[in-house]
C-alpha cells in the first residue's frame, strides 16, 4: 500500500514541478523515479528533508529570476533542473535510501540527512548569494570576482547555507532516535552540510572546468556561447562540470559528519 501512495505522491510532484517549470522533462522523470524509492521505502520519516530541499530550492531560484539574464551567460544551467541536476543534488541522498532498504541501520537516516543539507546549504547559497549587492570573493584568494563566477563567495551566500543547512537538518528532528542527542546530531549534520558546500567552493574555484567565448570573452561554464559558438578550455579539469562538484558536495558532507561522529 505503501509503494502504491508512493507512485501517486511521486507522479503528483513531477507533475507538479514539471508544470511550475522547476523541472524539464527529464528532471521530472528522474525525480518521479527517486520519490518513488525514497517515499515508498522511507515514508515520510525519510521524504520530508528532500521535500525541504526541493521545494524550498525551486522557490528561491524563482525568487533570483530577475538575475536569471545576468547569469544565464555564466551558468551551464538555468533554473529548470534536468536530470543530472536531481541526481547531482538527490542521487547520494538516494543511494543512502538503497543501503537502507537492505541493512535497516537506524545512523543511516543521519548520513541520507547530511547528504540532503549539503545540498540544501549549497543551493541556498548560491541562489541568495547572487541577490547580494556585493560583488562575490573568490574564497581561495578573496579578491574581488564578478558574479555567478564559481567559487565566488558573500557574506549573504554564506548567510544562505548557514540557514539552509540549520533548516533542512531541522527537518529530520523529531525522527531521530535518541532525545537527549537530538540536538547535537542536528548540529553535527548541519556542520557537515555547510562544510560540504564550502568544498563546493573550493572545487568551483580551483577544478570546476571553466571555458572563455571566442567571441565575447566571457568565462562560462557553457561549451556553447554566443548563439552556438564553441568555447575554449581555460582552467580545470574537463569532466568536472558544475554537477560533478554539486555531487561531490553531498558525498563529502557524508565523510564530513562520519568523522564528525566517530572523533565527537
Amino acid at each position: 500500500m505503501q509503494l502504491i501512495i508512493a507512485v501517486f505522491l511521486a507522479l503528483f510532484v513531477s507533475i507538479a514541478s514539471y508544470r511550475a517549470k522547476f523541472l524539464d522533462k527529464s528532471g521530472a522523470v528522474a525525480t518521479f523515479i527517486l520519490a518513488i524509492i525514497i517515499f515508498g521505502f522511507g515514508g515520510w520519516k525519510w521524504s520530508i528533508p528532500i521535500l525541504v530541499f526541493f521545494i524550498s530550492s525551486s522557490l528561491l531560484s524563482k525568487i533570483g529570476k530577475n538575475r536569471e539574464a545576468d547569469l544565464k551567460a555564466i551558468f551551464e544551467k538555468g533554473s529548470r533542473r534536468d536530470y543530472i541536476q536531481v541526481l547531482a543534488n538527490g542521487g547520494m541522498a538516494g543511494l543512502i535510501m538503497i543501503i537502507y532498504i537492505f541493512l535497516k541501520t537506524p545512523q543511516l537516516y543521519w548520513f541520507y540527512l547530511a547528504a540532503i543539507t549539503a545540498a540544501t546549504a549549497d543551493t541556498w547559497g548560491t541562489e541568495i548569494g547572487t541577490l547580494s549587492k556585493q560583488l562575490p570573493l573568490l574564497i581561495t584568494s578573496f579578491k574581488k570576482v564578478p558574479v555567478g563566477t564559481s567559487g565566488g563567495i558573500t557574506f549573504l551566500g554564506i548567510s544562505g547555507a548557514v540557514l539552509g543547512a540549520l533548516i533542512l537538518s531541522a527537518s529530520g528532528w523529531i525522527y531521530l532516535a535518541n532525545p537527549r542527542s537530538q540536538t547535537i546530531i542536528i548540529l553535527l549534520i548541519a556542520a557537515s552540510g555547510f562544510a560540504g558546500s564550502i568544498v563546493d567552493s573550493l572545487l568551483g574555484a580551483t577544478i570546476q572546468i571553466k571555458y572563455r567565448c571566442p567571441g565575447c570573452s566571457q568565462i562560462t561554464e557553457k561549451r556553447k556561447h554566443c548563439e552556438g559558438v564553441s568555447t575554449n578550455i581555460v582552467s580545470g579539469i574537463k569532466w568536472i562540470n558544475n554537477d560533478m562538484v554539486n555531487f561531490i558536495n553531498t558525498v563529502s558532507a557524508v565523510i564530513f559528519l562520519y568523522f564528525l561522529i566517530k572523533f565527537s
